[in-house]
């Protein structure tokens, strides 16, 4: 296990590290160490910082997919998300080295645990991102006595059998953007009829591909193929960041309008290797502790009528089937219930931990403080005063009995929307 320890700028009164877990499945928390590591950083005055590439992640025996990670040119960025040649590659290679099997949540916790005690640490202090909280929650349930207190930021439940919800909270989602440009002049002003150019979007897009002459900066032509499921995967990453969420509108305006130019820009022009989540260890938590979970019957009452339908559920099902399963204990999906101080922070626009879901974690932890943020969603990019989280999340590690102090949440403003080309 790689680990990175930042030590405390203040050592006088000792305090509970922050043992700092992210997200995905996938994603390296040691990417962080230069924001932690500021002399002046928030969480580490008092506190030792604690950042861990979880097994499977970082420099902690990687599992990245190249078959799937890795694009060649525009075009390739799409095809579909696990095409089940590249998976069957991707585990061939991995399970060579490795016992695929092995890479699950509970494991990770007892790797955690065991981190704790050669750090010599008493009592930690838990701050876990979206999987991070996921992580957290099964760590407390494994070793209460090892937690002074927990942070849960955006995070999704130990039986939210991903991606099963990803549809439902999508729409969710989609539905509070429509509103808030309705209400925001410049938004409406610009894009009067968004959501019924999303909606055009929709039929057309499932009838049939969309077709487009891309042209690059050094104006070579290509013809590009964009089917639905493209568009719509990606419209559902922006709606992550509320830096995403402020272009939507503009980019769904000129994908009406048949100028793909916007569109085609979130994308490299050129070959590119996204290693931002290791998809290998991806398909190792999903396909044990949630595909196989899902049930058709859910399948179809949380993504009928949705603009991303079935889509991801079926392809991570077709990618589970060329994956190995490894072991889920008995009390896996139980919900975590504990007295340990806790707080939840969510955001009201969440398109994958929707605040619907917090609240759920919320209800089995009495001594637990919720918090949302009406200008967040999954994360906080685009956001000003981010400082203010990071304020209320320090207090609250300092003070975990006590609710933080919220105030300074009325200065967390989202960019004006996107309404012109460059802006």
């Amino acid at each position: 296990m790689y680990v990175v320890v930042i030590p405390a700028v203040h050592r006088s009164q000792f305090k509970p590290p922050i043992f700092c877990l992210d997200g995905g499945p996938g994603v390296a928390q040691t990417n962080a160490t230069s924001f932690y590591s500021d002399s002046i950083n928030y969480y580490r005055l008092e506190h030792d910082v604690v950042l861990i590439d979880v097994r499977g992640t970082g420099h902690s025996n990687p599992l990245h997919c190249r078959q799937l990670q890795f694009k060649g040119n525009l075009k390739q960025q799409f095809t579909e998300m696990y095409p089940v040649e590249a998976v069957s590659k991707c585990y061939d290679s991995l399970s060579k080295i490795v016992d695929l099997t092995q890479y699950t949540t509970t494991n990770m916790a007892i790797d955690m645990e065991e981190i704790r005690k050669w750090l010599g640490y008493d009592k930690i202090n838990l701050f876990g991102l979206s999987f991070g909280g996921r992580l957290a929650q099964v760590y407390m349930k494994m070793f209460p006595n090892s937690v002074a207190s927990c942070l849960l930021w955006s995070p999704t439940t130990t039986y939210s059998k991903l991606p099963l919800y990803h549809s439902f909270f999508a729409e969710e989602s989609i539905k509070k953007i429509f509103k808030d440009c309705k209400d925001d002049s410049l938004c409406n002003l610009t894009f009067p009829n968004f959501k019924e150019e999303f909606i055009d979007l929709i039929m057309r897009g499932r009838k049939k591909p969309f077709e487009y002459k891309f042209k690059s900066a050094i104006g070579e032509t290509q013809d590009i193929i964009i089917p639905w499921f493209s568009f719509q995967t990606k419209i559902r990453s922006l709606m992550y960041s509320p830096l995403g969420i402020r272009q939507i509108p503009f980019i769904v305006h000129q994908s009406y309008l048949g100028n793909w130019q916007a569109f085609l820009s979130l994308f490299p022009d050129k070959s590119s290797y996204d290693d931002l989540i290791a998809e290998g260890l991806y398909l190792c938590v999903t396909c044990s502790e949630d595909v196989p979970y899902i049930s058709k019957i859910e399948e179809d009452s949380l993504t009928r009528g949705t603009f991303a339908g079935n889509y991801r559920i079926e392809q991570q099902r077709n990618a589970c089937g060329k994956w190995v399963r490894g072991t889920v204990p008995d009390n896996f999906f139980e919900p975590v219930t504990s007295t340990i101080p806790t707080v939840l922070f969510s955001g009201y626009f969440d398109p994958v931990t929707a605040p619907s879901m917090v609240k759920k974690i919320e209800q089995t932890l009495p001594n637990s403080f919720l918090i949302t943020i009406p200008t967040m969603s999954h994360v906080l990019d685009g956001l000003s005063n981010v400082e203010c989280f990071d304020k209320m999340a320090v207090d609250f590690f300092n003070n975990p009995g006590v609710r933080p102090n919220g105030d300074c949440i009325k200065t967390m403003l989202p960019m004006a929307y996107k309404t012109k080309e460059k802006q």
